[in-house]
């Protein structure tokens, strides 16, 4: 026999800070945790509360929607939340996991999981609200992943993992199918509507209402079906009225039936004529109901929210809600000491470095609201070009109102409706106002704005980038370090003999790692194969970082925002002359010569520098090879301001003279000294380094047509040049036409903060005139060309431009490597310390007569170690959001021949060695443990990132079909893109999209190989050999028919196993029996 004891009973509180005295706070709904001793309670205010143990003491409470929670489920992760238009998940300690809010779903009252993975929620409600739909909700991607027409309003859902049971308004329950979407069967329940419905195993219970005399009167009956037959059965007898009724969670039979005003009975199915019945002390009727997964509790509020909990047994003898209780997580106190010097050592400290004693009053932050007051805070600074332009006129300092920047006044702005907003699909406004070139405030427009990666708890995995990038031209990712220079890169790639350049050195064999030159190189060769995909500059961000130089250069930021726009300015230009040497340095390297000889012909000027004195025999002649101008001497005043253009300014900075009075090293006197810097000619690629400061800047900003789109180029008689913006007269024979080709710009917003964007000219022919497309990171958008020459916008600088030579190198050519490929480095070893002695070689490397031709298969798997933790931000609501994902790197690359007489042996085993601080090296799914990596120590076989990179880079160039599980997240860390069709993707081979589920190799292994695979540590080697070999399997069983069996059954034992391997009981293979086959369909 059952019996009950009153344990606690509680009021539910009201937060006096936020709720004003009068105002009603309801108690919605109530559910037991089945993992942990707490009891979940949902109000009208979307507070979502819990109390632990049977002394009902608050254990945590978060604002989870902004309306009244109407359903609570547990999951694995945490506890579901559902309001009339969001669904939260959040930990149990509060913190809010995601939450999906959107218009589609209002109107929702009831939820349910579709299986026990708990991966996909079906939610329904309101008919009219949801347009007679229901939402299946994606719970690993966020969203709404589909829906289907249901004609009713639904106020229940319940599941026993196989249906789904809809409880309707109209009294009536429907039992669906959630894999066909169809419902097999309805019944007629009750006639005025249901109060409740509980679904276990094959059994489904409901209590309801009838109408007597125009009132709602609770049913004396409960309703019983079989949900196996799919039948309904005797009718169970409740006088008192049924309200709730519960399937007991552990005493098989036993059902729970309350009445609205506290009767509770504990009745046997079997024995109905065995009566245990129990009057809850309450004053009024039950609101809400609960029964723990233990059986042991029941949790009854009633209509003056107070929170009864009732026992099974004596107070003391239970004390766990759930079945199989978890302990609960408490903050653990820490007892600090204040040190004698308590007290700031920076400006910068924050003000929590202070230690403060126990406090035991109330402290003023949590005075309530209505003695706390809001007080003036400090002006905002004025702007500087505000300072620069003012006068003082009779001791006032007056600045002419800037319309252009801080738009309009005295504008009535249009009115918008934000519900109607919302209703209308805000989702396709923002859709394109996200590219929007023009801005009615005078703000800066948003294809111009600096543009952030949301993170989810898979990185950058699921962040759209498509989104932003309609085109075929690659945008660059900004979430590695030192993304700064990313506008440069892109500026570069666009220019055809600058692109044929880079290409052009992959075809020699390099192994020295710092080599920029070839890291360009594949980068823009990635760049061309994506085909508008994003890329990220990741590799050659590793290599820019480990140059010396670049330390002391200050090239070196984790961030691409400055605050100070003329520094940045400075630190671009900067990078793209360190950038050109780099290269040119390179090259000498690369082709074994004294001087460059290919980016000389592109981009390089002769600079005559010549040091002078009238006073003394002073002479000093010297001639340097340059290979970008900056633009940093102001022309002669013009007759006419207005006609200055850029041309004026590249005159004057081809031909400066400036006289310094000096300490004469040739005399010893003091005396002027002249100098003069010459440039006679142009390369065909000029490249302009825009070194202006802001007040510069803003006197050109004025000049209309400065940035001018072509120009004429000749020498005057005397050799001097003559520029023009039409077409010289008199002049014939030397005539060269230059034109615009790109140019990057700094976007300053209205608080200061400056990133660069790109504009490219790009020609898919070399003989189309070319469109103008806006670089700005990953968003790339084409532009109109009087948006590119127009710099008039405050919030628009140019810094570093490129013009080139009518008629030389349009013509973009993406396989000039091809012909003279060097792919030695796949037949000799590279080793950092150049010896196999000593070392644990795995590998036997391409002899010279095998060949890879187009087509050959191998199998690849690799390996990561963590540099830097995630970062993470908690906002005071307790939500906790992605800030910075871990920093991995690449730590090593196994290949295997997937083909041949030596099919499965391994050819290349690359360790990569790593200078800097290792966080994790994550032992148990990469096998690298400390000291493998590091050169002098390590006995691995140790290479250098471009050595690595190079003999992948070789086999995707020749035409190798690469095999591995899930090789995506590979191919990222890497920093390659593979072409689709050269990827045999096993995790792809054995996916059921509708699942939702990805499955392990380990898992796949035992299943489908039969084998028990990485027992220890991972080993790259293991994992592409097990890849390569479920690979042959997925081809025999597609080919004899077997594939989508194998499929279903490997679903079906994995939701059995929980997708785990076993390690004690094998699991009995599945099998392709014609019997199986049947059993399948």
């Amino acid at each position: 026999m059952i019996q009950l004891n009153t344990t606690s009973v509680v009021r539910h509180p009201k937060n006096q800070a936020i709720t004003s005295s009068d105002a009603q706070v309801l108690v919605s709904c109530v559910k037991f945790d089945d993992s942990h001793s707490l009891l979940w309670v949902g109000d009208s205010r979307g507070y979502l509360t819990s109390y632990s143990g049977p002394k009902m003491q608050l254990y945590t409470s978060v604002r989870a929607h902004n309306g009244p929670i109407l359903k609570i489920l547990n999951h694995k992760r945490g506890v579901l939340s559902l309001s009339f238009n969001s669904i939260r998940l959040g930990t149990k300690e509060g913190i809010t996991l995601f939450n999906i809010l959107s218009d589609e779903l209002k109107g929702i009252n009831s939820m349910s999981y579709t299986s026990n993975t708990q991966t996909e929620l079906l939610v329904a409600g309101d008919k009219d609200a949801t347009q007679s739909r229901i939402f299946k909700i994606d719970m690993i991607n966020k969203r709404i992943s589909s829906s289907f027409a249901y004609p009713h309003t639904v106020i229940f859902m319940e599941t026993n993992l196989k249906y789904i049971v809809l409880g309707r308004s109209d009294g009536c329950v429907d039992i669906l199918d959630p894999k066909s979407n169809r419902i097999l069967e309805s019944f007629e329940c009750h006639s005025s509507g249901l109060s409740h419905i509980s679904v276990k195993d094959s059994s489904l219970l409901t209590t309801g209402f009838s109408s007597k005399r125009g009132q709602f009167v609770p049913d004396n009956f409960v309703n019983s079906f079989d949900l196996k037959t799919l039948t309904a059965s005797s009718p169970i007898s409740f006088p008192a009225g049924a309200s709730k009724v519960f399937h007991h969670p552990i005493i098989p039979n036993v059902i729970l039936i309350s009445s609205s005003m506290g009767h509770m009975n504990f009745l046997d199915i079997k024995t109905p004529s065995k009566l245990n019945i129990y009057q809850a002390d309450i004053t009024t009727y039950v609101t809400a109901f609960d029964l723990s997964s233990s059986g042991s509790f029941i949790a009854i509020v009633d209509a003056l929210h107070n929170l009864h909990l009732w026992s099974r047994n004596a107070m003391g003898s239970s004390t766990e809600f759930a079945l199989y209780n978890a302990p609960l997580t408490f903050p653990t106190p820490i007892a600090e000491v204040i040190p004698a010097s308590n007290h700031l050592t920076s400006p910068n400290s924050p003000f929590s470095l202070i230690k403060l004693p126990a406090f035991h009053s109330q402290l003023l932050s949590a005075w309530p609201s209505d003695l706390v007051f809001d007080v003036g805070g400090l002006p905002n600074q004025i702007d500087p070009e505000i300072l620069r332009s003012s006068e003082l006129i009779n001791g006032i300092l007056i600045a002419r109102y800037n319309k252009e920047k801080f738009g309009p006044r005295n504008v009535a702005e249009k009115y918008y409706n934000i519900s109607q907003q919302t209703s209308e699909g805000a989702n396709d406004l923002y859709n394109h106002e996200i590219f929007d070139l023009k801005s009615a405030r005078g703000d800066v427009p948003n294809a111009y704005r600096q543009l952030s990666i949301l993170y989810s708890k898979f990185g950058v995995d699921d962040f759209d980038f498509d989104f932003y990038n309609k085109t075929k031209f690659s945008g660059l990712e900004i979430n590695s370090g030192n993304s700064f220079f990313n506008p440069i890169l892109q500026l570069y790639r666009y220019i055809a003999p600058m692109f044929n350049y880079t290409l052009m050195a992959l075809a020699e064999d390099v192994t020295e790692e710092s080599n920029l030159l070839m890291e360009l190189g594949y980068l823009y060769d990635m760049m061309h194969k994506s085909d508008g995909r994003h890329c990220a500059a990741s590799n050659f961000q590793i290599i820019f970082s480990s140059i010396g130089e670049t330390q002391n250069l200050g090239l070196t930021t984790d961030s691409n925002i400055s605050r100070d726009d003329y520094k940045q300015r400075r630190m671009i230009q900067t990078f793209n002359r360190f950038l050109l040497e780099r290269l040119s340095k390179d090259e000498c390297k690369l082709y074994k010569t004294q001087t460059p000889n290919n980016l000389n012909d592109i981009c390089g000027v002769y600079t005559e520098t010549t040091i002078y004195s009238n006073f003394c025999s002073l002479t000093h002649k010297r001639v340097m090879m340059y290979h970008s101008i900056d633009i940093n001497c102001l022309p002669s005043p013009p007759l006419i301001p207005t006609s200055v253009t850029i041309l004026n300014y590249l005159e004057a900075s081809m031909n400066k003279h400036i006289q310094q009075q000096i300490v004469c090293e040739n005399c010893g006197y003091q005396h002027p000294v002249n100098a003069s810097l010459v440039i006679n000619n142009l390369s065909p690629v000029v490249v302009l380094n825009l070194d202006l400061n802001n007040q510069q800047m803003n006197e050109i900003r004025y000049l209309k047509g400065w940035l001018t789109p072509e120009f004429y180029y000749a020498q005057s008689p005397l050799g001097t040049p003559v520029l023009r913006s039409n077409v010289i007269g008199g002049v014939v024979s030397n005539l060269r036409k230059f034109e615009l080709c790109g140019y990057t710009a700094q976007i300053t917003n209205r608080q200061g903060e400056s990133h660069l964007v790109t504009y490219s000219k790009i020609r898919t022919d070399p003989n189309d005139s070319g469109r103008w497309y806006l670089f700005n990171d990953f968003l790339v958008r084409e532009v109109p060309e009087e948006e590119v020459l127009d710099i008039s916008p405050w919030w628009k600088k140019p810094v570093v431009m490129i013009y080139k030579e009518v008629g030389i190198g349009n013509e973009f050519k993406p396989n000039v490597y091809m012909n003279n490929l060097n792919t030695s480095i796949l037949h000799k070893d590279c080793l950092i310390e150049g010896t196999r002695e000593g070392k644990t070689i795995e590998y036997h490397l391409l002899d010279n007569n095998e060949t890879i031709k187009p087509g050959t298969l191998v199998a690849l798997d690799a390996e990561f170690i963590e540099l830097l933790p995630a970062e993470y931000e908690f906002s005071g609501e307790g939500t906790k959001s992605l800030v910075r994902p871990p920093t991995l790197s690449l730590a090593r690359i196994s290949v295997i021949r997937g083909e041949g007489p030596k099919e499965g042996e391994c050819f290349i085993d690359d360790y990569i060695a790593t200078s800097k601080h290792v966080h994790d090296y994550k032992t148990e799914f990469s096998g690298i443990v400390a000291g493998d990596l590091t050169p002098g120590v390590s006995k691995k076989s140790l290479v250098n990132l471009q050595v690595a990179y190079r003999r992948i880079w070789l086999l995707l160039n020749l035409g190798c079909v690469f095999v591995g599980h899930w090789l995506a997240g590979d191919f990222r860390m890497i920093n390659i893109y593979v072409p689709p069709e050269q990827v045999r993707d096993t995790g792809l081979c054995f996916y059921l999209k509708k699942e939702k589920r990805k499955l392990g190799l380990k898992f796949l292994a035992h299943y489908v190989l039969d084998k028990e695979v990485q027992k220890g540590n991972h080993d790259s080697i293991e994992d592409s050999i097990n890849a390569l070999l479920l690979y042959k399997e997925y081809l025999k069983l597609k080919e004899s028919g077997r594939l989508e069996n194998m499929l279903f059954h490997l679903y079906f034992e994995g939701q059995m196993s929980r997708f785990k391997v076993p390690t004690e009981v094998t699991l009995r293979k599945p099998s392709n029996t014609k019997k199986d086959d049947n059993v399948n369909t």
